[in-house]
């Protein structure tokens, strides 16, 4: 049988030939969209309309295997996943604000859980909304976050203040100069303190609760 002919060989041609010719093709594509994005966007529209119970269907048989492939298509294409991300800034914000109005409980029982799975990003995303509006100054984001993951993760924490070591669940990341007085959101400016004493300091300098930076 001539290969051309033959399903499998037809198959592995196809998956050599795309796997030589990667950037020529993702070139093409990428122009064939420019080119054409008008006429994709109402097909997909009309697809995605008269389709609704397949999909749901499909993405309930295939849910996990969705999640997977998002997640590593996301970790290998972060630049452009940013990119895209920065560009349709507000179309996103408009359609996670009605996904949440139309979804409240899933939304909320979604919130609970990520909070459970993720404290110290979710305490670093507090923190750092915190700080925007304030208007305070902000460090780097990175070795922000680092300093919640320490906080939250870490075996063994002593409190800034009183010198004791914490047990997990009862540390708190606190702005060694409060940002009410001018303190900064950066590293320079974060400590760990357990929950009594950073209770206790409240909104005080340091130099108000007998500590000396």
């Amino acid at each position: 049988m001539m290969a051309y002919k033959d399903p499998a060989a037809k198959k592995a041609y196809k998956a050599a030939y795309r796997a030589a010719h990667k950037a020529q093709i993702a070139a093409h594509n990428a122009a064939s969209y420019v080119a054409h994005q008008d006429e994709i966007k109402v097909k997909h529209a009309a697809y995605r309309a008269t389709h609704k119970e397949e999909r749901a269907v499909y993405y309930a048989a295939n849910k996990e295997k969705i999640r997977v492939g998002c997640a590593v298509y996301r970790a290998a294409n972060k630049d452009k996943a940013a990119a895209y991300r920065a560009m349709h800034k507000e179309r996103i914000a408009k359609q996670r604000a009605t996904y949440r109005a139309a979804n409240k409980d899933k939304a909320a029982a979604y919130n609970v859980a990520y909070r459970a799975a993720h404290p110290s990003k979710h305490n670093t995303w507090q923190a750092n909304r915190r700080a925007i509006i304030e208007g305070v100054t902000i460090g780097n984001l990175a070795e922000i976050a680092e300093i919640y993951r320490i906080a939250t993760e870490s075996a063994r924490v002593r409190c800034y203040l009183c010198g004791k070591l914490i047990p997990k669940g009862h540390r708190h990341v606190d702005h060694i100069i409060p940002l009410a007085s001018g303190g900064a959101h950066r590293p320079s400016n974060l400590a760990v303190a357990c929950d009594h004493c950073n209770l206790h300091k409240s909104a005080k300098l340091p130099n108000e609760v007998g500590v000396l930076i």
